[in-house]
This record gives C-alpha cells, structure tokens and sequence, in this order.
C-alpha cells in the first residue's frame, strides 16, 4: 500500500441512548460511534466503528460491535470475542439495533 499522510477522523455518526429492559426493568447505555478515516491495511473500508450496549447498573458488557486494530471487525458478546462479517454501515445499524432487541431492551 502507498503512504498517504495522516488524515484525522471525521465524525459520521454518534447516538448514545437509555433503554429498558422490556420485562426485568434494566437500564442499559446503548452508544454508536462511527468515523470516516483514511482508507488502510486497519481499516479497508475507510470506517472506524464502536458499537456497545452496557449494562448502567453493574458496566457488564452485553453486545458489543468495533473494529479497532489490529484485530478489524469483531463482536462483544457472552465474555468473548468473534469476528464479524461487517457488511457496510447501514448493516452494522441493523445489526447493532438487532442485538439490541434480541437482548431484550426496547429502542
């Protein structure tokens, strides 16, 4: 790959929300963040991504979706890592708010 000089992130997307949990009552922080940075070996896609739903009570980690280096895309989920097929940013939204549902937390 050709050296191209540092470019900063720009900001693409950033929502960070309360949800509760449909039956138990929970709350927990929902926050996705997303940049557009330089294309590379790291991020191919020219996208930086953080996806996380937290528990607000106890800071246990729910789901999870980011693809900081050097590991790329991968998912938070049960205590471990698995890579993640990331498929664009709208599918990453879909996903994201999918766990989230799946969780049980209401949007």
């Amino acid at each position: 790959m050709v050296y191209k000089p540092y470019v900063k992130a720009a900001a693409l997307f950033h929502r960070k929300l309360s949800l509760v949990h449909k039956t138990r009552g929970e709350i927990a922080v929902a926050e996705l963040k997303m940049w557009k940075v330089q294309a590379s070996d790291a991020y191919p896609k020219g996208v930086k991504y953080s996806m996380f739903l937290v528990n607000r009570e106890t800071g246990e980690i729910l789901i999870g979706f980011d693809n900081h280096r050097p590991k790329g895309p991968h998912l938070h989920v049960e205590g471990r890592e698995v890579p993640y097929p990331y498929r664009g940013i709208s599918g990453l939204v879909e996903d994201s708010w999918r766990y989230v549902r799946k969780k049980g937390f209401e949007l």
